[in-house]
């Protein structure tokens, strides 16, 4: 018979995770609660339940450690997309790219860019939104198919219109971005300049960058990469590295934390994310693939106790270890509006295709 990865406990979720050899993590988060426990008695829960009728003796007693944990329980989070005080605005600006990774989830590199016109509707909508509905602020964000310095004219002009829009309706922004910052001085200015979040795509020392990230005409991109990094951490009031974890360096990652270190100090966050096996890393698959979960999960601690003695925070979206968290991104948020280069309105930014959720943006109107 099949574990059961999740049962329901008194409105609490109570997941039976896989661990080594022949444990199981049993996981109460909201219950404050966690188990080490092993398969057979695993299995043992998965067919009896956590009910207080069940018979089994074993059962019982996780019942009743259960029912304890009850006076201290958090609140279990209601299911249901979460309005936001915040009008959050994704822009794909567009599907090309500077840079041809292995496993870009966009598969960047197509010549397809946002039209000015559909560019000024998008931005005017989320302004005129946002005072309409009286909301704090808008969070901007450039995170959608390719490289958004590519077009380097569409990019100030973009900047300038949300600037300008930012004076005109008394509505502040906060801009961030993800961009590979395989460019020059010039444009790390004007970046540090106006983008108050930046997070640099590093996958690591140059032998994995180059590996994972190189040029379209297939050289060396980290000392290029690297220089961008060094001056953004002087620069850029909110800075992270993001390194993507594929099955070739995650037993590397203590060593990129401390090749980090090295290089770069200890003022910024590292992100380390798994490879997503989307776009172009379901084709090259001969080259690179995501990592083993279990291997991603024990060099993620290793490396973050290393993070913690040279003063480096280490992160995931994975996993939050400060505080429970109601949704995995901004996507389940409301108003959660990311535009593609051809108009199309979805909630996530890797929803590129938009197989899931999505509206056809017209004359400034979201139309679903």
């Amino acid at each position: 018979m099949e574990i059961k990865k999740c049962i329901q406990f008194n409105g609490h979720d109570i997941f039976l995770i896989p661990g080594m050899n022949s444990d199981f993590l049993l996981y109460a988060p909201t219950l404050r609660t966690l188990l080490k426990i092993r398969d057979r008695f695993a299995l043992r829960i998965s067919e009896n339940g956590l009910s207080q009728g069940v018979t089994d003796k074993g059962v019982r007693a996780v019942v009743l450690l259960l029912e304890r944990s009850l006076k201290d329980a958090i609140k279990p989070f209601p299911m249901h997309q979460r309005k936001s005080k915040f009008f959050h605005l994704a822009i794909g600006l567009t599907k090309d790219c500077t840079l041809g990774c292995l496993y870009c989830h966009a598969n960047a590199g197509k010549r397809e860019e946002m039209p000015v016109e559909l560019l000024y509707k998008t931005i005017h909508y989320a302004f005129e939104t946002a005072r309409k509905d009286n909301l704090k602020g808008i969070n901007i964000s450039f995170a959608v198919g390719g490289e958004p310095t590519t077009n380097w004219e569409l990019f100030t002009s973009c900047i300038r219109r949300i600037k300008e829009s930012e004076i005109q309706y008394g509505v502040s922004v906060h801009l961030s971005m993800t961009t590979n910052g395989y460019y020059g001085p010039n444009k790390r200015l004007f970046v540090a300049e106006h983008v108050h979040s930046v997070l640099l795509s590093l996958d690591g020392s140059p032998e994995i960058q180059n590996y994972h990230r190189p040029s379209l005409s297939g050289k060396e991109s980290y000392p290029v990469v690297r220089d961008s990094a060094l001056f953004f951490i002087k620069n850029v009031r909110s800075f992270a590295i993001r390194a993507t974890i594929s099955n070739h360096s995650v037993k590397k990652m203590p060593e990129i934390v401390e090749f980090f270190s090295r290089e770069f100090g200890n003022q910024y966050h590292l992100v380390f994310e798994p490879l997503v096996p989307l776009g172009r890393a379901t084709v090259n698959t001969h080259n690179i693939s995501e990592p083993r979960q279990d291997e991603f999960v024990d060099y993620y601690i290793q490396a973050k106790e290393l993070g913690q003695k040279l003063g480096i925070e280490i992160r995931t979206s994975a996993a939050n270890h400060r505080r429970l968290v109601t949704s995995f991104c901004g996507a389940m948020s409301i108003p959660s509006f990311t535009v593609t280069t051809k108009g199309i309105v979805t909630t996530c930014e890797r929803d590129i295709e938009v197989e899931n959720f999505f509206s056809v943006f017209r004359n400034g109107i979201a139309c679903f």
